[in-house]
């Protein structure tokens, strides 16, 4: 009997990594191509996780009502924006701060305008910075918005593969 059921727990947890190795994890329990309902059930019932998280010292971010992007009714990508509304200057922080710590996680910048962290200096028409994860499974776009004296920081989790189909015109 002990034997069936060690034979038994092998099989769950060998099916079980399988399982979770075919997801394409975006954001935490987040995956790509999850159903959307799903993904906004997640949401909903994590709110108080979701309301104000840290990506870095001195940061705070939330999701908020269109973080969830879909298409066919699945998950494609999942933004965050910063909590409150930022001064030039908790921007440019917010900027190096996420940067930071998104390397510490092992994300590895691709892409960088050579103002990535000074939103007065960036070109509006190319993307700010974008990394990807060390397993090449997530793009992560990071970008300032606002002008005068209100900036938000935007973080936006892409799938890898999507992303890169997209970029080619493929998808």
């Amino acid at each position: 009997m002990f034997y069936n059921y060690k034979l038994l727990l092998s099989f769950l947890l060998i099916f079980s990594f399988n399982f979770l190795q075919g997801q394409k994890i975006l954001f935490d329990s987040l995956t790509y191509k999850m159903p959307i309902k799903n993904a906004k059930a997640y949401i909903k019932t994590n709110k108080k996780k979701y309301k104000n998280f840290s990506l870095g010292k001195g940061t705070s971010y939330s999701i908020r009502n269109n973080s969830l992007v879909e298409k066919n009714e699945e998950l494609v990508e999942v933004s965050f924006w910063s909590k409150k509304n930022l001064n030039l200057k908790q921007a440019e922080e917010y900027l190096v701060s996420t940067k930071a710590f998104l390397e510490s996680k092992n994300y590895k910048v691709v892409y960088s305008q050579e103002n990535w962290s000074k939103p007065l200096l960036m070109n509006k028409n190319k993307p700010c910075i974008r990394f990807v994860d060390e397993n090449k499974n997530v793009v992560l776009a990071m970008e300032p918005r606002g002008q005068g004296s209100v900036y938000n920081v935007f973080l936006t989790y892409y799938n890898f593969d999507w992303f890169i189909n997209q970029a080619k015109g493929t998808n």
